[in-house]
């Protein structure tokens, strides 16, 4: 089993860490692991405030139906949509909270990728994090800027 958080990152701070992930990747993963009664909870979330944009659950919404509503396998239940493929070779289940996304898969790699597909199409700045096997990566690669 495969659990993703996927956060929209900040264009500013996407631009600033491409080839630095592994710091947001650090914040992120001590943030989701520290409990709220920790003393550098507070401190942790103001920082990943910071540097994230609270999810558009509702462009999403509109994206994944438009995009999955005639595929065979896809359900859609309030802010949780999932995709079995055929013969149950993978499932994923993305849900949608406020400040990330959740992606939940088993099997086949094909079911979360169509998801990452959809999201990467709406913003480039999406960074998914799994972090039980410590992978992490934008969902569409952001080109280093060049100032002159």
């Amino acid at each position: 089993m495969r659990h993703y958080y996927v956060y929209l990152i900040e264009e500013e701070f996407a631009s600033h860490y491409f080839g630095k992930e592994s710091k947001i990747f650090n914040l992120i993963q001590n943030f989701q692991w520290t409990s709220i009664h920790d003393g550098s909870y507070d401190l942790l979330d103001r920082q990943v405030q910071y540097i994230s944009k609270a999810i558009p659950a509702k462009k999403i919404h509109q994206l994944l139906t438009g995009f999955l509503t005639m595929r065979k396998g896809y359900r859609q239940l309030g802010h949780l949509h999932r995709i079995i493929l055929n013969g149950e070779a993978g499932q994923a289940t993305l849900l949608i909270k406020d400040r990330y996304l959740e992606i939940d898969a088993q099997g086949s790699y094909e079911a979360e990728t169509i998801f990452f597909e959809i999201l990467r199409k709406m913003d480039p700045c999406f960074l998914a994090m799994d972090f039980q096997s410590q992978r992490y990566g934008w969902l569409n690669p952001i080109s280093e800027r060049k100032f002159v």
